[in-house]
């Protein structure tokens, strides 16, 4: 072979092998270039997210929220009391369903010209703590006042009253209340009842009978839960025969007497 178609033939080699290496190129360029988006699908937008609350850390918007701390020696809140318990006490002196005696000093003024102190005893018995019946027998002795005696010295009359004898009364008491006293000098406490009272009975009076009655006013106060003392003032109606007539005769009956809880 010639030299001529060698050189040929080796420029026909280099030809092919450029021609091979332009069209791998191509086709590797072609490969990593991005498809063109279809015209029919509608592009996606993703919705937006809601902004975020950003966070106040400034001191005005702390201060604001935060309480107020108290001022410095100052309370705010007063003290808290304590407790205390509901104390209800027992009554000092029981008197329902129970027995009651008592005796003592009275004194009759009826503006009679007589003077008549007297004693009586009596009884009660209570239905209820503050209702009780009871009965009562007084005696008098009565005596001629002052004035009544000069009289007699003088002209020898006497008055037409009769001289007060004999009075016995039943009726009902009712306590109307409930206390007690402190008492310093005693040393103690002491328990008493304001009470009302009405009677009725009868009288006999230096050989005169006839009906009496009273209402009043007294105190009952407990030395101990079984002994008391009392004291009692009452108003005293008596109807009685005076000249051969009937005369109705108002007098006050004050008492003062001691006592016992059977």
């Amino acid at each position: 072979m010639s030299t001529r178609a060698t050189m040929l033939a080796a420029c026909f080699a280099v030809a092919m092998i450029a021609t091979t290496m332009t069209t791998a190129g191509r086709a590797a360029a072609a490969a990593t270039k991005p498809a063109p988006a279809s015209a029919a699908t509608a592009p996606t937008t993703a919705a937006p997210a809601p902004a975020a609350t950003p966070l106040t850390t400034t001191a005005a918007a702390a201060t604001a929220t935060a309480p107020l701390a108290p001022a410095r020696g100052l309370i705010t809140d007063p003290a808290p009391r304590p407790a205390t318990a509901v104390r209800v006490q027992s009554r000092y002196a029981v008197k329902a369903k129970l027995f009651q005696i008592s005796g003592g000093f009275e004194y009759l003024s009826r503006g009679d010209f007589y003077v008549s102190p007297g004693v009586g005893i009596g009884g009660a018995y209570y239905l209820l703590e503050q209702l009780g019946l009871e009965l009562q027998v007084s005696h008098f002795w009565s005596s001629l006042n002052a004035e009544a005696e000069r009289i007699k010295d003088t002209l020898g009359a006497i008055p037409d009253s009769h001289a007060p004898g004999w009075l016995m009364l039943a009726g009902a008491r009712y306590s109307i209340g409930y206390g007690k006293l402190m008492v310093g000098g005693l040393g103690g406490v002491l328990h008493f009842e304001p009470q009302v009272f009405a009677r009725g009975g009868m009288h006999v009076h230096d050989g005169d009978t006839g009906p009496s009655a009273d209402a009043g006013l007294g105190l009952l106060v407990f030395v101990t839960p079984k002994l008391f003392a009392r004291i009692d003032t009452s108003l005293l109606y008596e109807r009685e025969q005076r000249s051969g007539s009937g005369v109705s005769v108002w007098g006050i009956l004050p008492s003062i007497g001691v006592g016992g809880t059977l």
